[in-house]
């Protein structure tokens, strides 16, 4: 049978539409379709680009402007834990975000800058304004060294709900400035790598921050301000690409700045030994264990040292989950006015799942536990918190969260309680 010219013309161009149609990229063919840098080697479902729900900034030249706004409302059932009275209340939440960032190939300079702020509708004492502000800069030499430097100051507060806090009677946040410079090198000779740091951080509470204690009487919270100056040294060896062993090396000196406290003043070194490793790309080790000594400039003060450690394992069963968990061992300053430092032991698990593209849910149980010297107390506090984050569009996106916090222990004349802490919150990207 004869075919009609039509169709003998269709026939004939039937290869040319086919040879068309293999070569438009697949990514054009699909929206759903993911890159392959979504899904390379190292990638988390939080570092996985997204690239139909990044915001594009704003380009200046060299150099890239991003933003974000975020707002919404919250709800505690235990505002002030240890009140007399069982308080709650629903607050209104704003956090704003900006940075302008070099993008050169090579050297790079950046400043940064945020606020946030939580207003209570009915207890406007546990109001809190926090902000940072900082630049930072990158010099390149060769392929793999450099210089850097970064300079943040830091208005923070510390929490009702922070045991320190807690033991001064205090029923509202404490705010502090903290000032921090910090100079950075890096160098690299074949398989063997150099770090190094030098930072210096100013630590000022604030002077109208007066700590009402349930007693009457008032302590002044400027007796904490102090200097820190730390200097650390890194030694890396890698015998397999993404597979290493490291040294560091930490030495920090902390002076108080009033006359009463020099006692207290420290110094501290420590030595850890560690790995850094890659296991077929779904499991990544960073581990660091070593020693800690601390000796304080009072005689009568008897001096702090045991193990320290600090680390992450970060676990990937599928392209879609992402489970983390990292710990760490430290020396952490005290604002008790009967004693110095304590040491906190911190233990953290999360889990990020990618239910739909652009639906992140997550999982996370925090656990802190300190032990104090002077008087020898310890106590224990458990964080969990379920989240989800819906990406609405490139700009636009909502933040949902439940938090339980419980302290499983405190010392005698503290009482144990628990904490539901509600959020939602809409984000507004540049």
């Amino acid at each position: 049978m004869r075919l009609g010219r039509l169709e003998e013309k269709r026939l004939v161009r039937l290869p040319y539409i086919a040879a068309a149609v293999l070569s438009v990229p697949v990514g054009h063919l699909s929206a759903q379709t993911i890159g392959p840098e979504a899904v390379a080697r190292g990638v988390t479902i939080e570092t996985r680009p997204r690239s139909d729900y990044e915001a594009l900034g704003v380009r200046l030249g060299g150099f890239r402007l991003d933003g974000a706004l975020e707002t919404g409302l919250g709800f505690s059932d235990n505002l002030v834990p240890q009140a007399e009275r069982k308080r709650s209340g629903v607050f209104v939440e704003e956090a704003v975000q900006f940075g302008l960032n070099s993008d050169w190939t090579r050297h790079a300079v950046g400043i940064t800058a945020s606020q946030a702020t939580r207003q209570h509708l009915q207890h406007s004492e546990l109001n809190w304004n926090d902000y940072t502000v900082g630049f930072d800069g990158r010099y390149d030499i060769g392929r793999a060294s450099s210089l850097g430097f970064r300079y943040d100051h830091i208005r923070g507060h510390l929490d009702v709900t922070d045991f320190d806090v807690e033991q001064r009677g205090a029923t509202r946040p404490l705010p502090f400035d903290t000032d921090r410079a910090r100079v950075t090198g890096t160098a690299a000779i074949n398989r063997l790598s150099l770090t190094g740091a030098l930072e210096y951080a100013r630590v000022r509470y604030e002077e109208e921050g007066r700590l009402a204690l349930n007693d009457g009487i008032f302590n002044r919270a400027p007796a904490n301000d102090h200097d820190r100056i730390l200097g650390e040294l890194g030694l890396a060896y890698s015998f397999l690409p993404g597979r290493a062993v490291t040294l560091t090396t930490r030495l920090t000196d902390i002076n108080y700045r009033q006359d009463a406290r020099t006692r207290e003043n420290s110094f501290t070194w420590e030595v850890l030994g560690g790995v850094r490793y890659d296991l077929t790309g779904l499991w990544s080790v960073r581990f660091s264990a070593g020693y800690r000594h601390r000796n304080y400039e009072g005689a009568d003060l008897p001096s702090l040292s045991g193990p320290a450690f600090e680390g992450q394992v970060v676990y990937l069963p599928s392209q879609l989950t992402t489970v983390t968990l990292s710990a760490s061992r430290t020396i952490e300053e005290s604002i008790r006015a009967d004693s110095v430092s304590f040491i906190r032991t911190q233990l953290r698990v999360s889990a990020d799942h990618e239910f739909r593209r652009n639906i992140i849910l997550s999982t996370e149980v925090r656990g802190e536990h300190r032990e104090y010297q002077q008087p020898r107390e310890t106590v224990t506090d458990l964080v969990a918190i379920i989240g989800a984050r819906f990406l609405i569009s490139r700009n636009l996106s909502l933040l949902a969260s439940y938090q339980r916090f419980e302290r499983l222990h405190a010392p005698r004349g503290l009482r144990e309680y628990d904490q539901n802490l509600f959020q939602l919150r809409l984000r507004i990207a540049l």
